[in-house]
């Protein structure tokens, strides 16, 4: 007859557990993201998503609470992804007109990867108020922001970039790839948005050089 120690009985560490709670995470928002594609947030259900991904319901309840939170969660997702890239291209750029280049190409190669994606998250802004979770989005947009500032100081200090209005930046620069994305997902452009990635980037470092006024 043989004992086992309790020390040499296997057992699941904090670590292990995490890992595997975040790839439950990401199976659920994967599979909620198709499921809200092919049929529309109104019209996916819980048992759909349920379906898709394998995970019981219990399991979707517990990870998020109801459709209306893993709505928002897709939405979030998608933000926070394109945030690092977006921070993995500013922190490869060096100088103003490389930054302000880099945060174009990171919009426009981040929908290009993530049609379906971004395809969400131009569309369903709202999805994140129904579901209570406007200050983490302004938490995620504000930490963005904040990378950018950081990395254009010196620039805007020197004159190299403009001072334009805050509320005014983003606009200006991402304004023009967000707005042909719209187009080009819908359907309604025949050229991919990559093939304007260059034209993009040089028509916002265009803006931001401006002199003043």
């Amino acid at each position: 007859m043989t004992t086992t120690s309790k020390s040499s009985r296997q057992t699941t560490s904090p670590s292990r557990r995490d890992d595997k709670t975040r790839e439950t995470k990401r199976k659920i928002l994967q599979g909620a993201l198709q499921c809200f594609t092919e049929h529309g947030v109104e019209g996916a259900t819980i048992e759909m998503i349920r379906a898709r991904t394998g995970v019981s319901v219990g399991s979707l309840y517990h990870h998020f609470g109801n459709k209306d939170a893993i709505a928002a969660a897709v939405f979030m997702a998608g933000m926070h992804d394109f945030g690092r890239r977006a921070r993995r291209y500013l922190s490869e750029a060096d100088g103003a007109e490389a930054g302000i280049k880099a945060v174009v190409y990171a919009n426009v190669d981040w929908i290009c990867d993530n049609p379906d994606w971004a395809r969400y998250v131009f569309h369903h802004r709202a999805s994140v108020s129904q579901a209570g979770q406007d200050s983490a989005l302004g938490e995620a947009s504000g930490s963005l922001l904040a990378t950018m500032q950081d990395h254009f100081a010196a620039a805007l200090s020197s004159g190299a970039l403009r001072a334009w209005p805050s509320d005014l930046v983003s606009a200006l620069v991402s304004g023009p790839t967000h707005y042909y994305a719209r187009q080009w997902l819908a359907g309604r452009m025949a050229r991919p948005l990559s093939d304007y990635r260059e034209a993009l980037a040089e028509a916002a470092w265009a803006v931001m050089r401006g002199a003043q006024a």
